[in-house]
């Protein structure tokens, strides 16, 4: 089996306090990784992706490579980019009291499907905006 497949990987953070990261249905086998951070759970998940292609390899396969594409449950996000992009930021960007974004990280309460959204919108419009800055 040749060639790239393309999949979506979850990173969510269950009420333990713990991050996960999961892959949706794939064909060689399920993919998950898990941590105290979002990035010791990706780590996790990648060596878990190389234990699988180890394994098709000891029965003789090729293993497809696979490509991710990570979606972050919000609360997840703003837990992992918080250390980045402080919540005055992310307010002035969204819209969204701060005090209100900081109980969404601290796991205090959860955001409607509204407000995802406008977080979702705020982010999407900095991104496009830093992919368009040229430094000299």
């Amino acid at each position: 089996m040749h060639g790239n497949i393309q999949l979506t990987a979850f990173i969510e953070v269950g009420n333990d306090g713990l991050f996960a990261v999961c892959t949706d249905t794939n064909p060689i086998g399920m993919i998950s990784g898990y941590g105290d951070s979002v990035k010791e759970a990706m780590e996790n998940f990648n060596e878990c992706y190389e234990e699988m292609k180890e394994l098709w390899a000891q029965d003789g396969k090729e293993a497809p490579e696979l490509e991710f594409t990570f979606r972050y449950d919000t609360v997840s996000f703003l837990q992992y980019y918080s250390k980045i992009i402080s919540l005055a930021g992310l307010q002035r960007l969204t819209g969204i009291d701060r005090h209100q974004l900081s109980h969404y990280v601290t796991g205090q309460s959860r955001p409607s499907a509204k407000t995802v959204a406008r977080i979702q919108e705020g982010v999407t419009s900095l991104g496009r905006e830093l992919s368009s800055v040229c430094l000299f």
